[in-house]
């Protein structure tokens, strides 16, 4: 199940939840005072694997004489 971040507005807490794709997850209630929280959006983690991406990937050689 993915996991979603949330925000507090009356206490400022975050939090995160695991809730299925299909519920409805724009709310949820806050774990300290709760109250309902809203979604909080952060962005996607990325991981570049290898030796290079740039250089091993997408680099022209240069022409020799």
């Amino acid at each position: 199940m993915p996991e979603y971040s949330f925000q507090c507005p009356q206490c400022g807490a975050t939090f995160n939840r695991q809730m299925s794709i299909s519920a409805d997850h724009s709310h949820a209630s806050c774990p300290n005072c709760h109250k309902n929280a809203h979604r909080h959006y952060t962005a996607p983690g990325i991981t570049f694997k290898g030796s290079g991406f740039y250089v091993t990937d997408s680099k022209k050689k240069p022409k020799t004489a």
